[in-house]
């Protein structure tokens, strides 16, 4: 039977999620920027848990979550204020009949 590693506390945390999901979201609908680095992040979780580096798989796990909803929510605000903007111009234009 095959012993696995244990991680710097003793014991053998559970498999952290990767966040891919999340990640791929991030990068076709908010910003593809940190959408791609939640991506690389994500990928390297089960490579990392699978190689015994469950610290490296943790990290990774929440690098890939940070950078995801950091996009997501980045993107979004963007989105709103650009909205927001264009909902001022559009009223400015028809109050003064410039349209």
């Amino acid at each position: 039977m095959e012993q696995k590693p244990i991680t710097s506390s003793g014991n053998i945390p559970q498999r952290p999620n990767n966040y891919l999901v999340l990640a791929i979201i991030t990068t076709f609908l908010c910003c593809n920027v940190t959408g791609v680095v939640s991506i690389v992040y994500a990928a390297q979780v089960n490579a990392k848990w699978e190689g015994g580096n469950y610290d490296g798989a943790i990290s990774d796990s929440k690098n890939a979550k940070l950078w995801g909803l950091i996009g997501l929510i980045g993107g979004f605000l963007l989105i709103a204020i650009m909205m927001l903007i264009y909902g001022a111009a559009f009223i400015a234009a028809m109050s003064s009949g410039g349209y």
